[in-house]
């Protein structure tokens, strides 16, 4: 996930709970130009200690751990299983 996807889904998570961005913005101390710049993605130095707060004031926490614990992703998966199909491919010409 990006910043710009957290953005998204912390105004879906806002609008689920039926709050107004100055609702938002007052509870978790944040201005509402930062809000609805961060919802929107025009946020290009988002503070963790605001985006927290947000998450806070709508009941959703993040959590932070090892990425993907040294597995491969389904991505990793896939370009694998395409890289061997060429290479049976160019074995048999």
């Amino acid at each position: 996930m990006d910043i710009f996807t957290l953005g998204e889904q912390l105004a879906t998570a806002r609008r689920h709970r039926r709050l107004s961005q100055r609702q938002l913005a007052a509870q978790a101390e944040v201005s509402v130009e930062w809000l609805s710049r961060f919802e929107r993605g025009d946020s290009f130095e988002p503070s963790l200690h605001r985006v927290l707060r947000c998450l806070h004031v709508l009941g959703i926490d993040m959590r932070l751990t090892v990425y993907n614990q040294g597995r491969p992703t389904i991505d990793d998966l896939m370009r694998e299983e395409e890289d061997q199909k060429v290479d049976d491919v160019f074995h048999l010409i």
